[in-house]
């Protein structure tokens, strides 16, 4: 028993740990992202307001019971001459009808049969079903691209730190290998001393990018949704993903299949309507009813005791019909029509705006791969120079300035073969989201 919590102890924190590609990177981003959520639940909302919609044309069935208890009946005066001559002196005659306790129950049903406006909410709420569901498939892009862009950060800034502590551990040797030298009268101090400095920067770049590699952990961890304390793994290669980035086709865009276009033309079917819903307020609105009722009377309170009650029945049909409203209907069209026109200028500048980005990716795709390619080979000689250079350090033919200056040389070329790494893999996603496929 005691042997089993031990191995759980130690198991523990091989538990609290997740490794991830960049696909499952991505779908625990759609799964967690806050955004996303918000537009799920944006689109659950577009499907109960088209149900609030269609009930407006579903019938309508209310029931009412009003009790009345007269503490002292009304009063209603009448000429005295109703009466005869005999009635009295007076003008008018003081009188008191009905009974102090009154209860009246009803039911009542209403049918709207016609109602332009209504006919025009109904395909208005299903077109704002369709505006969420776009609003969503466009979020869940950008937190893909998102989570992607991470994702590459994190490699590179791996890859970076991990280049960063080699180096600075070669030049450790390095320093310990002059210092003997110095000890033997073999070099001069200044020899040392700009080793050591050389070695110090080394040691603040090393340390520097050991906390963006953290920093890079935890925003990924962010945007995914995974604790900050959990450990990380990255299971996709950086030249893995390198290599499937330089071989993509170049294809023409499909603007009609971008999420962008669609929306933009949605918006111009909404707007649209907006004007025939204006528009349908010149038509009449036709509304069947009916209600039956019950009404009883008593001067006591015994209701649930047999007595009469007097029904009541009734059906009709109302038409209402805007005559004259001033001109605000007129209004109203008329600033529909307006914003119509607007998103109709929008719709095309979307449409341009997604061939001129589509144009403006795929040259910066292909910018990319040139710069990679220039990057990869000033590094591969880079690093051959600085090879030949320790080389020549060690038997003594360069100085250790000349090697500083190969080392530094060799860490620059790497760091812009990183950015340049990740500006390729950048910009082969964003290229691939502009041809729309």
């Amino acid at each position: 028993m005691v042997r089993i919590i031990i191995l759980l102890f130690f198991a523990l924190p091989l538990l609290a740990q997740q490794q991830l590609s960049v696909e499952q990177a991505v779908e625990l981003g759609l799964e967690n992202n806050n955004a996303v959520k918000n537009a799920k639940l944006d689109v659950k909302f577009a499907k109960k307001q088209v149900l609030e919609t269609i009930a407006i044309g579903l019938p309508k069935v209310n029931g009412e019971v009003n009790w009345q208890n007269f503490l002292e009946l009304p009063t209603t005066l009448v000429p005295s001459g109703m009466f005869g001559p005999s009635s009295g002196t007076d003008e008018f005659t003081e009188l008191q009808f009905g009974t102090s306790q009154n209860v009246t129950s009803t039911l009542s049903a209403s049918q709207l049969i016609f109602d332009g406006s209504y006919i025009v909410g109904l395909r208005a709420s299903s077109i704002f079903k369709q505006l969420s569901l776009k609003s969503l498939e466009l979020t869940k892009q950008q937190v893909q691209d998102s989570v992607a862009a991470m994702y590459y950060n994190v490699l590179v800034a791996q890859d970076r730190n991990e280049f960063l502590k080699l180096i600075y551990e070669i030049h450790v040797d390095i320093l310990d290998e002059i210092s003997a030298r110095y000890e033997q009268g073999m070099v001069e101090d200044i020899d040392v001393d700009r080793m050591a400095i050389t070695l110090s920067n080394m040691k603040t770049q090393s340390e520097s990018m050991n906390r963006i590699t953290e920093m890079s952990h935890s925003m990924l961890k962010l945007l995914i949704g995974l604790p900050l304390d959990e450990k990380l793994i990255l299971s996709d290669s950086l030249s893995g993903l390198l290599d499937a980035s330089k071989n993509i086709l170049i294809q023409e865009p499909t603007v009609e299949n971008r999420i962008e276009y669609q929306l933009a033309q949605t918006q111009v079917k909404v707007n649209n309507l907006d004007v025939r819903r204006y528009q349908s307020a010149y038509l009449p609105s036709i509304v069947a009813f009916g209600s039956y009722s019950k009404n009883a009377m008593r001067n006591e309170f015994n209701f649930t005791e047999d007595g009469k009650w007097y029904p009541s029945q009734l059906i009709g049909v109302k038409a209402t019909m805007n005559i004259f409203d001033g001109f605000s209907t007129r209004t109203r069209v008329q600033k529909a029509k307006i914003r119509l026109e607007q998103s109709r200028n929008d719709f095309e500048l979307v449409t341009q705006s997604l061939k001129l980005e589509h144009l403006s990716a795929q040259s910066t795709y292909l910018t990319a791969v040139s710069t990679h390619s220039i990057r990869q080979n000033n590094l591969e000689l880079s690093k051959k120079i600085y090879s030949k250079t320790m080389v020549k350090y060690r038997e003594g033919l360069v100085s250790s300035m000349e090697l500083s200056q190969a080392g530094a040389d060799y860490m620059n070329a790497f760091s812009q073969n990183s950015q340049a790494i990740y500006s390729l893999l950048k910009a082969k996603t964003n290229y691939q989201r502009t041809i729309g496929n």
